[in-house]
């Protein structure tokens, strides 16, 4: 029995709601897990045949990840760029009311992989990708 809000609150007890809530709990996990299973199977499959980009009958699959970079070896670019060139990109160490680490912000940093093969070589060597997620998007008809 699917109970709404409504139906709760005027012909339930507070037990049929506590169990319903228990009910749907459990469900809702189920599904997680269903979900985070079946994502796997699509990702080894996707990087078993090298592919990020699949068409399927129920929409474009791909696996986006997130990047995000070892500011340890991109500290290597501050030997080898003009400070002119770091400004919105890197942030050194510095203290406000507590100590902040240094930062590096590599949306604009890209810019810096003009300047040189080492300046690709260490933003590469940097790179720390994400767990890749599966992503279905319905084709314009």
């Amino acid at each position: 029995m699917r109970l709404t809000y409504a139906d709760a609150v005027h012909t339930s007890t507070t037990d049929e709601v506590v169990a319903e809530l228990v009910d749907v709990r459990k469900r809702i996990e189920a599904m997680k897990e269903a979900e985070y299973l079946l994502s796997r199977e699509i990702i080894e499959a996707m990087e078993k045949d090298g592919s990020e980009r699949m068409r399927t009958p129920s929409g474009i699959v791909t696996m986006p990840r997130s990047v995000t970079y070892d500011a340890s070896i991109l500290a290597g670019l501050r030997e080898i760029t003009d400070p002119a060139d770091l400004d919105g990109i890197y942030t050194p160490e510095h203290e406000e009311v507590k100590r902040v680490p240094e930062a590096w912000n590599m949306a604009k940093g890209r810019k810096l992989l003009k300047h040189s093969s080492e300046h690709v070589a260490i933003i590469e060597d940097a790179k720390m990708y994400g767990v890749p997620r599966v992503k279905i998007e319905k084709e314009a008809s």
